[in-house]
């Protein structure tokens, strides 16, 4: 689909923007570009040069190809399943001991609410 990659790049963008805590606007002075530009890219309303794309990926203190590790999204999922998605590439990163860690805080946290679980 066309502007699927503008789209997939933006959020790309987003995601590892906000990971650092940035606002658009802070992100827009670190990197040189005005915010309304950033926001266009997150969004994927906005073409941008390979120049801007390292800029950004600089910026962002990572690898260009960094930008495109979500290449593989389904842009038709659903708020949740892309909310499931992001739980589980947070666990990925975490050791063996911290995935039962979290899983243990979760059952706490819903089994609570739902003791059938």
């Amino acid at each position: 689909m066309t502007g699927d990659i503008l789209k997939l790049v933006g959020f790309r963008v987003r995601d590892l923007r906000k990971e650092r805590g940035l606002s658009q606007e802070k992100f827009g002075e670190i990197s040189g570009f005005h915010n309304t530009y950033v926001g266009a890219i997150e969004r994927g309303k906005q073409n941008i040069t390979l120049l801007n794309l390292e800029k950004l990926a600089e910026s962002l203190e990572v690898e260009v190809l960094e930008l495109f590790r979500y290449t593989d999204i389904d842009l038709g999922k659903t708020n949740k399943q892309r909310d499931l998605q992001e739980i589980v590439d947070l666990l990925t990163g975490l050791s063996d001991s911290d995935i039962i860690k979290a899983k243990v805080i979760l059952r706490e946290i819903f089994d609570k609410q739902h003791p059938d679980l």
